[in-house]
């Protein structure tokens, strides 16, 4: 029931975080939500404050909502700084729109909420040859755990709020001239051509020393760690369908007993129940690598009791553990080490590699540069350039950002021109500019979205700043940060 009015306060909140949100950002909202009570302010505006009283209610109904339309949400989203920043926005958000609503002294009609009313099929069905059915229009609204005050007030304040939102986005719709200005200069294209210097082109003429690669190996020695490991000895005990499950469980009691009063060794237990020690080797705080998925060493609690202190120091044997139903393990660390560094003799390889590289782009960068002032000086020498192509903002075809906007910025009134860029992954691309044109057809649907978008940035600058006015004039401000 009263789903269009739903929709339509969805809308609106979507409006008023695009308008307001940028206007609270400069709070940092995070600072007060540390070690506060309940009743401390958070933030005051217009002689009215909000609380955090205020905004735990504002959360768990914000949670109630997501819960009712099928969209729960984890204790550890809820308790989010994030989560509880966006609920602290929408208040602020309602109390600036309602702060500027009582300045404007702007007022609803009856007949104009008479006509809002009219709008909601629910309410209009309640008409009936002319006359409106007042007792089932109560109950429509105390099915939706709403009053009429509260129903008709809160009609009275979206249908204010419409108001001064309309009026503020209308003063940010994009000129048409602006936005084919900026059409044209995304079309504009330039004819490049490139040299290309990167790292690889230059891996054949450096060679390290071994005091550089000692030196990188020390200056980043925690990039070469071996992680800690153990080697685990373990006995599972797993149910059998055709077992009694009383017999089962007298057997897992021994298991578990047995291991924990002979807790030096699986040997007694293992002999007992005629089962296997089985090993693993190499077993990190994740896991080991290549166990099946339902391998008992892939369960997260038997890890964490194996690389326990007890476990490790004392190598006694791991408390009995359910991994999963029917199945039991006792497990103990045969063997233990720490986190150590990788000798630089086992990395060498790995060492000369990067330090290699790291050599090869410092020459790549210098003779770049090098090549990029000559060109400069004789720009028509197309020695080592590729064929020309063009190239736009619309359509940079194999141009990074930094290289477009590189080309882009060149004075078209001194071509040829020769501007240099960063390469993704290392390097410098040289770039030498010979033409500028623009396209003989325009692309009417890019135009048509540019459009939209420029209008889309006008309306956000011009709402950003008209509700900039109104914080200030709404004395918005924060109270008792929290360092």
């Amino acid at each position: 029931m009263l789903e269009s009015i739903r929709k339509y306060q969805k809308l609106l909140m979507g409006i008023l975080l695009l308008l307001i949100l940028p206007s609270f950002v400069f709070l940092g909202v995070e600072s007060y939500m540390r070690d506060i009570g309940k009743d401390t302010v958070l933030v005051k505006m217009d002689g009215i404050k909000i609380t955090r009283q205020e905004l735990d209610i504002a959360i768990k109904a914000r949670v109630d909502r997501l819960q009712q339309q099928g969209k729960p949400l984890d204790s550890a989203v809820i308790n989010s700084m994030p989560f509880k920043h966006a609920v602290l926005s929408e208040i602020v958000q309602q109390r600036l729109l309602a702060f500027e609503i009582k300045s404007l002294k702007l007022e609803v009609t009856p007949d104009a909420l008479a006509k809002d009313l009219t709008q909601i099929p629910e309410i209009r069905d309640l008409y009936k040859d002319g006359k409106f059915d007042s007792v089932r229009y109560k109950q429509l609204l105390a099915n939706n755990q709403m009053t009429i005050d509260q129903f008709e007030n809160g009609r009275r304040y979206e249908l204010l709020s419409r108001q001064v939102l309309t009026s503020v986005l209308a003063t940010g719709i994009g000129s048409r001239k602006v936005s084919e200005k900026i059409s044209q200069a995304l079309e504009s294209e330039r004819e490049v051509q490139v040299l290309k210097l990167t790292p690889n082109d230059f891996l054949s003429k450096v060679k390290p020393t071994q005091e550089e690669l000692e030196a990188f190996y020390q200056a980043n020695i925690n990039a070469f760690q071996l992680p800690e490991m153990v080697d685990v000895e373990f006995v599972l005990l797993v149910a059998n369908a055709k077992d009694d499950p009383k017999d089962f469980a007298e057997k897992a009691d021994l298991f578990a007993n047995m291991a924990y009063e002979q807790p030096d060794s699986l040997k007694p237990v293992a002999e007992r129940l005629k089962l296997s020690i089985q090993t693993v080797k190499g077993v990190t705080r994740a896991g080991a690598r290549g166990l099946a998925a339902d391998h008992p060493l892939t369960n997260p609690k038997l890890l964490a009791s194996v690389f326990s202190d007890d476990a490790i120091k004392n190598r006694r044997n791991i408390e009995a553990q359910e991994v999963s139903p029917g199945k039991i393990v006792v497990a103990r660390v045969a063997n233990h080490q720490a986190q150590a560094a990788v000798p630089l003799s086992a990395v060498q390889a790995e060492v000369n590699k990067q330090v290699s590289m790291r050599l090869a782009a410092e020459l790549a960068n210098k003779i770049a540069q090098e090549k990029l002032e000559s060109a400069k000086k004789a720009p028509n020498d197309l020695s080592g350039f590729s064929s020309a192509k063009w190239v736009s903002r619309n359509k940079p075809t194999d141009l990074n950002a930094p290289s477009i906007d590189a080309v882009m910025s060149v004075d078209v009134a001194q071509l040829p021109a020769v501007v240099s860029a960063p390469i993704n992954g290392g390097g410098t691309a040289i770039y030498r500019v010979s033409k500028v044109q623009q396209p003989l057809k325009a692309d009417p649907k890019l135009r048509a979205d540019q459009a939209q978008q420029i209008a889309q940035l006008a309306t956000q600058a011009e709402g950003a700043t008209y509700f900039d006015a109104v914080r200030i004039n709404s004395g918005l401000k924060q109270v008792n940060q929290i360092k």
